[in-house]
């Protein structure tokens, strides 16, 4: 199954983290959906009137090439970390530092058995912050379309697996400012055990009565 997130719940943590005010989110967004990031302000915005560290922007969850004929491009809601700077779809992003960040409640994604769904959610209840790349795609009438990718990597239990890339608190700064060169050093496995697996569907395809921690 592809992987969906909750967006935060809760909207002064957009407030606490980043002096800023954002609109309600759906409570689930699915590939190829609309979903909030947080970003740098766009170097063609700043100025006198923009000295903010940080901007709010809504977009699809698929990142457009800039070189795409229309925005329907398959496939690109996750960027591969270990890879993401040299494929097509993702190098202009990466070179340009269009880093973001996307805050989440929870991921939704595939669990160890055929059919079974796994929430995920931080042990000590906090946001998940989720790293991702975004992009300015103009349309062939001039309308400009943001988007966004989320990074992923192979999982530690399972490395046939993807698994979202969750950025420490204390890096999300220097992962939206850092140089170009450092992007790679904040693609870093999260700790597991600050981490919480919950099935919320079973292998049969049914959801699950009640929820608890997975083993």
């Amino acid at each position: 199954m592809p992987i969906s997130y909750e967006p935060i719940a809760e909207q002064h943590h957009f407030k606490d983290r980043f002096s800023l005010s954002c609109p309600p989110t759906p409570r689930l967004v699915r590939p190829g959906e609309q979903g909030l990031f947080i970003r740098r302000p766009r170097g063609d915005r700043q100025g006198s009137l923009n000295a903010a560290r940080f901007e709010a922007a809504m977009g699809r969850w698929g990142l457009i090439p800039l070189f795409a004929p229309s925005p329907d491009v398959p496939d690109t809601h996750e960027a591969r970390g270990e890879t993401a700077a040299n494929e097509r779809n993702f190098y202009q992003p990466w070179k340009r530092g269009h880093r973001c960040v996307v805050l989440a409640d929870a991921i939704l994604r595939q669990g160890d058995k055929e059919g079974e769904v796994v929430r995920v959610t931080r042990a000590d209840g906090e946001p998940l912050t989720l790293a991702g790349l975004w992009n300015g795609w103009r349309s062939p009438l001039g309308e400009c379309v943001e988007s966004f990718a989320l990074f992923t990597l192979p999982a530690q239990d399972h490395p046939d697996q993807r698994r979202v890339v969750f950025l420490r608190d204390a890096w999300v700064d220097d992962w939206l400012h850092c140089p170009v060169e450092e992007t790679s050093a904040y693609l870093r496995p999260y700790a597991v055990d600050k981490l919480v697996r919950e099935r919320v569907v079973g292998s049969d395809g049914a959801p699950l009565p009640a929820i608890g921690p997975a083993s």
